[in-house]
């Protein structure tokens, strides 16, 4: 039986639309020249650097959600105080109570259902965030509770390997039958190849067009292709 397991942030839905709300009520006036995309992007590059040290406490919550927005916005140009960074995590936060799978994407996921493929999710974040974001996202459509590990449960991230194994593990999959679809090189394909996985890349970046030796077995850069690929292309 073929198993198809997702990451979430950025590849489930897209991250943009939580981060848009709190852009324009807190942010846009201090970059009004610098693409949206362009802030986001270094939001997420900031988080990214201070996530380990978040999730093990070397830094608080709040403190990681100051620095990750304010450092993005001096990356872009502009200063905000810390009180207005906190204001944009709440409408961050706000919106992610309310998120939309990518085009096309339900009806994907119940082809593959449909099929008989086992469907799970292996996501970063604290347990009752990412729950939170599946619930959102309505996925107990296709997938149960008990087939979503996000990596706070075991105190292992991405992309080291023992957090896809334990997935493997888990849920008693064939490894020569799992695919794997992820939006981050570094943590998602490099983490699932590193398990001996198969790899669907979800690069909406662009980057193996800049870069030809980031490879995965499938690359995809819009919704329409991930969902081509999920009912067609594996």
């Amino acid at each position: 039986m073929r198993s198809i397991l997702f990451d979430v942030d950025d590849t489930l839905y897209d991250r943009m639309d939580s981060f848009l709300p709190g852009y324009l009520q807190y942010l846009e006036k201090y970059v009004p020249d610098v693409p949206r995309r362009t802030v986001f992007n270094a939001f997420i590059r900031r988080g990214n650097e201070v996530y380990e040290d978040a999730m093990s406490g070397r830094m608080s919550m709040e403190e990681m959600y100051i620095f990750r927005i304010s450092a993005a916005m001096e990356d872009c140009g502009g200063k905000i105080t810390p009180e207005e960074a906190l204001g944009f995590q709440a409408e961050y936060q706000k919106a992610q109570k309310n998120l939309h799978l990518l085009p096309g994407l339900a009806e994907a996921l119940t082809a593959c259902a449909e099929r008989g493929d086992f469907l799970g999710v292996v996501t970063n974040g604290k347990v009752e965030n990412q729950m939170n974001k599946c619930r959102s996202l309505r996925l107990e459509r296709w997938i149960p509770d008990e087939q979503i590990l996000p990596s706070m449960e075991i105190g292992i991230s991405k992309p080291d390997p023992r957090i896809f194994a334990e997935a493997q593990r888990r849920w008693n999959l064939d490894p020569e039958e799992i695919w794997y679809v992820g939006d981050s090189y570094e943590n998602d394909i490099c983490g699932a190849r590193g398990a001996g996985w198969h790899t669907v890349w979800y690069d909406i970046l662009g980057r193996s067009q800049k870069d030809p030796s980031l490879t995965a077995d499938k690359i995809v850069r819009t919704p329409e292709e991930l969902c081509r690929v999920l009912t067609e292309g594996m």
